[in-house]
């Protein structure tokens, strides 16, 4: 089986980096042996705009189903943006119909609020990414990341409050994905427990 993913961001970023190594996560996980095609959106707004074209292109390319992940939050939300996956939900659709793509192997999967969330819920690996050789860090469970209203904004606190940090997705996707051992703690959320089912056909 292979399977397309599309993501709101560049080729080195950080979905692009981590996806990658939560696909070989979930195949140990699971069982499922797969392929995986991972197609960087560069943003949201090309996402939505032309993920009827990219799906069609790794249809062609051999994906037996295609996986279309994207954030609820907006990048930079204005201060009354109101978080509502469902229209991007809809435009996504119109977009695929509208090139033609069959539906029925495409699963759409919206991260709530950001994929900072995600990382949120693995303290054991925010602590291996802050530490050093000679500065271990322990970092707390996060309570709710998915329900935090600003996930990005208490990475970034995490990293300024553990070595003085900044936190730049991108220069920090490698150290993320290096230090992701299991699925244990990110199991507790329920968009990525959606995304492994779409993406192995199987429950984590």
């Amino acid at each position: 089986m292979k399977v397309g993913i599309l993501v709101e961001c560049g080729r080195q970023g950080l979905e692009s980096v981590v996806c990658g190594r939560l696909c070989e996560l979930l195949s140990e996980h699971t069982g499922v042996e797969f392929e995986f095609d991972i197609m960087p959106m560069d943003n949201k707004k090309n996402l939505i705009l032309e993920c009827g074209t990219a799906t069609k292109n790794l249809f062609a390319s051999g994906c037996d189903r295609v996986v279309i992940l994207w954030d609820e939050r907006p990048a930079w939300p204005k201060k009354d943006d109101k978080l509502c996956w469902h229209n991007d939900r809809q435009d996504i659709l119109a977009n695929l119909r509208e090139n033609g793509v069959e539906l029925q192997n495409v699963h759409l999967v919206c991260i709530e609020r950001e994929f900072e969330s995600w990382l949120l819920f693995d303290e054991r690996m925010l602590s291996g990414v802050l530490s050093t050789d000679s500065h271990k860090v322990k970092i707390r469970r996060q309570k709710n990341p998915d329900r935090m209203p600003n996930p990005k904004g208490t990475m970034t606190s995490l990293f300024q409050r553990n070595g003085g940090k900044r936190y730049v997705d991108i220069q920090f996707a490698r150290d993320f994905a290096r230090n992701l051992d299991d699925l244990a703690r990110l199991k507790r959320c329920t968009t990525f427990q959606r995304f492994g089912l779409k993406v192995t056909g199987r429950t984590i």
